[in-house]
């Protein structure tokens, strides 16, 4: 295993940057926690004002990251990073002390916002600092600290909460966003001349679009990105309604959390199995389409299930939930590594933030639409159809794949 995941971690410039983002990837997650408690629970308000949340949440990486993503190609990406982390620990510190949902709210956007320029530069610092062959494992080690501190990240806030009150969360927080600060200012000056040279030679609206423009031209990459959003989507319409699953299910109000845990779970293995397994490299995207095939095999028994047509014990819906885990890394994880082999150095930042945008819009949307499905068709029906969406998008992105293929051999033939 370790010759094989761990690799890039034997080279520094990395292996500051992945620790760096395993404290920020906790902070994400502690807060979430936090913030949901004070407005539901403190405040007493409702489903709109966390869903306001949700949406503030979002904005900035659907408009502003993209437009500032500029400036992430040009600038040094080790002090934009510092600089981005710094920020967050004072912003952190505004949502302490917001007294109220309209301040939360102003500090909750500007801390997105700044994490919507620091994850552009750390996939720019990525690519610049990784060799071509390790970056399936670089990739993989990213989105298993993702996956572990979603797992991680909710239990510790739900923890410091009951031991040191509501708000504490932040403190902590901000103490992790400091520790990657210190790991940061080990991580060497990265070079990007071509990049710094460039600035000067075209405009702001040029390089705007030349990382959109290399999206569609790139064709390998387009395909990742649209079948990720589409994902995204569907996974969105029901993913908020997965208390309501686990309710038709039988799982008791205490017992929800493990449905969930499982998920986390799933993808944390199938994190460490695609990377100690690499081959997938060689056709990412069939990967993807064929993870998407089987989640929606899978999505449509559970919606079967919950409409009752069958019943299973607990502990088989929990391992339905962990194979979804391991499916959703199967889809991740090779997009991953696309969006950085298939971009050029000196417009990953560009080319990461628009990227991004798309899957963010398609996460925002979903949820307010999976809701409004669920009181026409139900929750059973939401998931039979995300299910179904699921399987012919799988499909229909595997039977495109290997029609290319067959078209390939015959013109080389």
């Amino acid at each position: 295993m370790e010759a094989g995941i761990f690799k890039p971690l034997k080279n520094k410039a990395y292996r500051s940057l992945f620790g760096a983002q395993v404290f920020s990837d906790l902070g994400n997650w502690l807060d979430f926690i936090a913030i949901q408690v004070i407005v539901a629970y403190h405040w007493g308000l409702g489903e709109a004002a966390i869903a306001s949340v949700i949406i503030v949440m979002g904005i900035p990486w659907v408009l502003i990251g993209p437009l500032a993503s500029v400036f992430v190609d040009r600038l040094p990406q080790k002090t934009l990073m510092i600089t981005c982390l710094l920020l967050r620990i004072l912003f952190v510190a505004g949502m302490f002390f917001a007294p109220n949902l309209y301040v939360l709210l102003l500090f909750v956007f500007l801390k997105a916002t700044v994490a919507a320029l620091y994850d552009p530069a750390r996939q720019s610092a990525i690519r610049h600092i990784v060799p071509e062959d390790e970056l399936p494992e670089a990739v993989t080690l990213s989105q298993l600290s993702v996956n572990t501190m979603k797992i991680i990240g909710p239990a510790l806030g739900g923890g410091l909460i009951a031991l040191f009150g509501v708000r504490s969360p932040f403190i902590f927080e901000a103490a992790g966003f400091l520790i990657a600060v210190a790991i940061l200012m080990a991580l060497p000056t990265i070079e990007t001349e071509a990049s710094i040279k460039k600035q000067h030679q075209t405009s702001y609206l040029e390089d705007l679009t030349e990382g959109i423009r290399h999206i569609f031209t790139a064709r390998i990459l387009k395909a990742a990105i649209i079948l990720s959003s589409i994902a995204f989507f569907i996974i969105f319409l029901y993913d908020g309604l997965f208390v309501f699953v686990a309710q038709n299910l039988g799982f008791a109000g205490e017992e929800f959390g493990l449905l969930v845990s499982s998920v986390g779970f799933g993808s944390v293995v199938g994190a460490l199995l695609l990377g100690r397994f690499t081959s997938w490299k060689n056709k990412p995207i069939h990967l993807m389409a064929s993870a998407s095939v089987m989640s929606g095999i899978l999505i449509l028994l559970i919606g079967v299930g919950v409409y009752g047509v069958f019943e299973l014990p607990k502990i088989l819906w929990m391992a339905g939930a962990f194979l979804l885990g391991i499916l959703a890394s199967a889809e991740g994880v090779p997009y991953g590594y696309v969006l950085q082999s298939e971009t050029p150095k000196n417009i990953m930042g560009r080319v990461s933030s628009a990227a991004a945008s798309l899957q963010t819009f398609s996460m925002l949307v979903a949820p307010a639409a999976g809701a409004l499905l669920a009181k026409c068709i139900g929750v059973s029906g939401v998931l039979v159809g995300a299910g179904i969406s699921t399987f012919f998008l799988g499909t229909f992105a595997l039977a495109f794949l290997l029609r290319k293929t067959a078209e390939t051999r015959s013109i080389g033939a």
